[in-house]
């Protein structure tokens, strides 16, 4: 293996800003869709602003989600019109922000696409994302699961949860900011319909 750094990141559904943080600050990427399906992380929902707080979306699979499958064989339910409330929640969240109506056409498309397998869904919102980002950045993925690897592979599939919050010295003005504070543990979705393009600025850091 080379000496040059390599990052592993779960496969998350519009990733978090944190993992877009070390997503954008890496040379060699690494995204893992050979795991088996953890509960309770950012694999198969988001979170956005919301005018109560945060809102959760999360990408309803067929057997539930307490089930034991891979990554890659898990199956989407396509009996709920989840991609229909999403993009309703997301609407409702952001059509004031400074960025929706700019990327609203974009975003759209990964909501009326029909998909089967989760790990297709995830892998096409970041590609979208780093598109919109104008964020030249090639990945790849992995062939086989590994528990655990050696340097030099810096492992983050085990960080991001539902409780991580965004770092510290990443803020923008957000939706509802003024009533609820700013939010910590967004999907990057929301630094991207606030800040637009200037999110790689605030990604990077001084």
């Amino acid at each position: 293996m080379s000496d040059v750094q390599t990052t592993l990141l779960d496969c998350e559904y519009f990733p978090c800003i944190g993992w877009y943080r070390q997503f954008v600050r890496s040379e060699n990427i690494l995204i893992e869709k050979q795991e088996y399906f953890q509960r309770a992380t950012l694999r198969n929902r988001c979170y956005v602003a919301g005018p109560n707080g945060r809102l959760a979306l999360s990408v309803p699979l067929e057997g539930g989600r307490n089930q034991r499958s891979f990554m890659h064989d898990l199956r989407i339910s396509n009996q709920v019109k989840w991609q229909t409330q999403h993009w309703k929640t997301i609407q409702a969240c952001y059509g004031r922000s400074p960025y929706f109506t700019y990327f609203e056409d974009s975003l759209v498309l990964i909501f009326t696409k029909r998909y089967e397998f989760l790990v297709d869904l995830n892998l096409d919102s970041i590609e979208l994302m780093n598109r919109l980002l104008s964020l030249k950045k090639e990945f790849t993925v992995t062939e086989s699961y590994q528990k655990e690897y050696p340097d030099p592979v810096n492992d983050f599939r085990s960080t991001f949860t539902t409780d991580t919050l965004t770092p510290d010295d990443i803020h923008y003005l957000q939706p509802f900011e003024d009533k609820n504070g700013f939010r910590s543990g967004l999907s990057m979705l929301d630094m991207l319909l606030c800040a637009g393009k200037q999110s790689l600025i605030l990604l990077h850091g001084a």
